[in-house]
């Protein structure tokens, strides 16, 4: 099948052409390193404008060949097709991996006449209100809400009032990534002078979305639907909610074992049913961010792509599925039985569905859990892999920052790091206590004097809470290539 990729992730590359796919790949430019490896096995590659502009993703096409010549006797546009697609054929799946891509694919699929995900259903799933109406119309919690169309116009907190929303606030896009643009609100006069600063800041961030800051612990559950039934399920809590990212806290998860906690996830995987059916997305993978807790959980935001940072090596390791490759084989019609061995989707409850879809013990019995490695604004980074595989328990480490640079503050995205750590333990507790030593080791070298990469590792810190770095700069920085968390 020709399919064309949106976004330059190597995991779905590699998995379309170990599937015999031909592909034709649109990236952003600043994604070019990423493509270059495989450029030689690609039938094209071009670099686009936005992957949120239909119009530079379906040119593009036409400007490598992909579709073959354009002109009026092609039909272009009318679902037969949209060109002949040269040597390869006419394109046959339209796959995103990336959250900005996921309607333009879903559209620019439709145009071709191509299999990819439903506009409507991608849209429900990029829509952070769209996805709360709907999900309050199911009977799910979910927090107040409302959409200020225009928050350089009037009051944003009588707004909210008038919509039943109350204090304390968070605001966001309705259709953002990675806390960029995500501020709190404690009252109604913060929350309309933070708008007002939101607006100051860019006229693009003019509709907002306001909702009720809910209390409470945040989880993340990530996995597969095919078919509607869920066939894989991941269930993880964060250390701290992402939005302490703002404040130097980094983000921070630890993956529960399904058989340590069957009643958990046959919990989980009800929830996670329900929310997926009443935004229409039956097959492919999520992201699923809720708060509270067991018996009380609250919906927050889904999206129909797996989760950045390595929420992807979490599920590899603990249920034995690439949920980079289920989430393209998912809209190429190739079965799951081939994302890097999916986990008995049985699981601790029954045959997967809403009795429970977790599968695996755990990487063999043990805790996986991740930390970003907290950045110190406008410092000179002195953190290498080094200091951190001395940790005992990582297993896993990727430097994004290298020693020498300086780094940009926290509050700008929740992708911003220094890197990130793979942690395996016996325990849940120590898998915490080795993601805090790190976060705390990357804040006792990078904010006070102390050893060089290859000298002796200050003595660990047992402190539950990681210290959060002053912030010594206003630097700024665009959202790194992580943007989808």
């Amino acid at each position: 099948m020709h399919v064309v990729l949106i976004g330059a992730r190597s995991e779905a590359i590699e998995a379309l052409l170990a599937d015999g796919h031909t592909v034709s790949l649109l990236y952003e430019g600043g994604e070019h390193r990423r493509v270059d490896p495989y450029r030689d096995r690609l039938a094209h590659a071009c670099a686009v404008d936005s992957y949120l502009v239909v119009e530079s993703l379906w040119s593009a096409l036409y400007h490598v060949g992909a579709l073959g010549p354009a002109g009026p006797e092609r039909g272009d546009g009318d679902g037969a097709g949209g060109g002949d697609g040269g040597q390869y054929g006419p394109v046959g799946a339209v796959v995103s991996v990336q959250e900005h891509g996921m309607v333009p694919a879903a559209l620019l699929g439709r145009l071709l006449g191509a299999r990819a995900i439903d506009p409507q259903v991608a849209l429900r799933c990029r829509d952070k209100a769209l996805q709360k109406a709907a999900w309050r119309a199911a009977g799910i919690p979910t927090a107040d809400w409302a959409v200020v169309p225009d928050a350089g116009r009037g009051s944003v907190a009588r707004a909210a009032a008038a919509a039943g929303v109350t204090a304390p606030y968070v605001v966001k896009p309705t259709a953002g990534a990675a806390t960029i643009g995500v501020a709190a609100a404690d009252g109604p006069a913060e929350l309309d002078a933070l708008a007002a600063e939101l607006v100051a800041e860019s006229e693009t961030r003019r509709r907002l979305l306001v909702e009720h800051r809910v209390p409470g612990e945040e989880w993340h559950l990530d996995g597969l639907v095919r078919d509607g039934a869920l066939a894989a399920l991941l269930v993880s809590r964060y250390l701290v909610p992402l939005i302490e990212t703002k404040r130097g806290r980094p983000a921070a998860t630890v993956s529960l074992p399904p058989a340590d906690h069957p009643d958990l996830y046959r919990e989980a995987a009800e929830l996670t049913g329900r929310a997926l059916a009443a935004l229409g997305h039956r097959d492919g993978v999520f992201h699923f961010e809720v708060f509270g807790g067991p018996g009380e959980f609250t919906a927050g935001e889904l999206a129909a792509r797996p989760g950045g940072h390595m929420i992807g090596a979490l599920a590899e390791r603990v249920l034995g599925i690439d949920l980079w490759a289920a989430a393209v084989r998912a809209v190429t019609g190739d079965r799951a039985g081939r994302d890097g061995g999916p986990a008995d989707t049985a699981g601790p409850g029954g045959a997967g569905g809403a009795g429970g879809a977790g599968g695996g013990s755990g990487a063999g019995g043990r805790v996986v859990g991740f930390t970003d490695i907290p950045t110190v604004a406008g410092a000179v980074n002195r953190l290498g892999r080094e200091h951190v595989e001395r940790v005992p328990g990582v297993v896993d480490v990727e430097i994004k920052i290298r020693p020498g640079e300086v780094m940009p503050a926290m509050d700008a995205n929740s992708g911003i790091r220094i890197g990130t750590a793979l942690v395996e333990a016996a325990t849940e507790q120590d898998c915490r206590n080795a993601l805090l030593r790190i976060a705390d080791l990357a804040a006792e070298l990078n904010s006070e004097p102390g050893p060089a990469a290859g000298q002796p590792l200050p003595p660990p810190r047992t402190s539950p809470v990681p210290r959060v770095p002053a912030r010594t700069s206003p630097v700024r920085t665009s959202p790194d290539d992580d943007k989808e968390e």
